[in-house]
């Protein structure tokens, strides 16, 4: 299993700010997960127990769509997003411990990092200004992905 060191993390948005010493306890309690291009992460609905930073590889974000009343608009599903290496994902379902939004799967053969939520509140316990400076890092990427929905929004 390749873990990520405290460097690999310390360059990543969702572990900006986060002192080196937390960083080597991040990356010591890191597993380490390949996925063959096709492979579903999790799926919509799916109880959630992780977060997730994509290590190498490509993923995409889908939601199911459900047939429209007067049949104009098909069941299916709607890709939301790609996700590109470095990015966290899953980090929804941490905030408001709701099942899972949408369907993660790999477009091509990819590593993910993740982490147990009982990983991160262990630090949470043992570290809470670490803790907080991890959630202020994952309202800041929802925060952004919410101003991008908007944008998509507003132009259609």
């Amino acid at each position: 299993m390749l873990r990520p060191t405290s460097e690999d993390l310390g360059a990543l948005p969702l572990f900006g700010g986060v002192p080196t010493d937390a960083l080597q306890r991040f990356s010591e309690r890191a597993e380490s997960v390949d996925v063959d291009a096709g492979a579903v992460v999790f799926n919509e609905g799916d109880p959630a127990r992780s977060i997730y930073v994509l290590r190498s590889g490509a993923l995409e974000v889908v939601k199911r769509r459900l047939a429209g009343p007067d049949g104009c608009a098909p069941a299916g599903e709607v890709h939301l997003a790609p996700i590109g290496a470095g990015e966290c994902f899953g980090e929804m379902s941490f905030i408001d411990m709701q099942p899972r939004s949408a369907t993660v799967r790999a477009t091509q053969p990819s590593t993910l990092w993740f982490w147990t939520y009982s990983s991160i509140h262990e630090r949470y316990r043992a570290d809470q200004k670490c803790a907080m400076l991890l959630v202020m890092n994952i309202a800041r990427e929802l925060s952004r992905r919410l101003r991008k929905t908007d944008e998509l929004l507003a132009r259609m």
